[in-house]
């Protein structure tokens, strides 16, 4: 059985797969669905335009970028509980991003919708997993 600081770091690295293959799952598919996803954009908004794919893909690359710190931070910190905190918001993110846009855009595409797969088979239960879990107790300070 895994110490609170080694489950912790188990939860902030698979995390980070899960962050890292859905990001990879929607550049790699995002070019092919953008110009539909754009028209049914603008039935709701009729000014906006998507991303051009490039511009996707970098901001996705940024994206990743910064949520790899943050969950490097979570594994590697002795403040358990603010680790805890970060590792737990971003995995509310994740599930949030289920329901808003992937599974949305697939049932209006009527088909597949990029990320989708991931954010469905591995996002979902990868911090549905993550919610559930407790910090580790504070240290008892009596014995200090």
């Amino acid at each position: 059985m895994q110490d609170g600081a080694g489950r912790r770091r188990t939860a902030a690295s698979l995390l980070f797969v899960a962050v890292l293959l859905h990001n990879l799952e929607e550049g790699v598919t995002y070019a092919a669905t953008r110009s539909e996803a754009t028209r049914l954009a603008q039935v709701i908004w009729p000014t906006v335009q998507l991303p051009t794919a490039v511009v996707f893909q970098a901001a996705l690359l940024v994206l990743t970028a910064a949520l790899g710190v943050a969950l490097a931070w979570g594994a590697t910190t002795r403040r358990d509980r603010d680790a805890w905190f970060i590792l737990k918001l971003i995995a509310s993110v994740l599930v949030v991003n289920v329901m808003v846009p992937h599974v949305p855009a697939a049932i209006v595409l009527g088909r597949y919708a990029p990320g989708v797969m991931t954010a469905v088979l591995i996002n979902l239960p990868v911090s549905l997993w993550i919610l559930a879990q407790r910090p580790a107790p504070p240290p008892d300070r009596a014995r200090a």
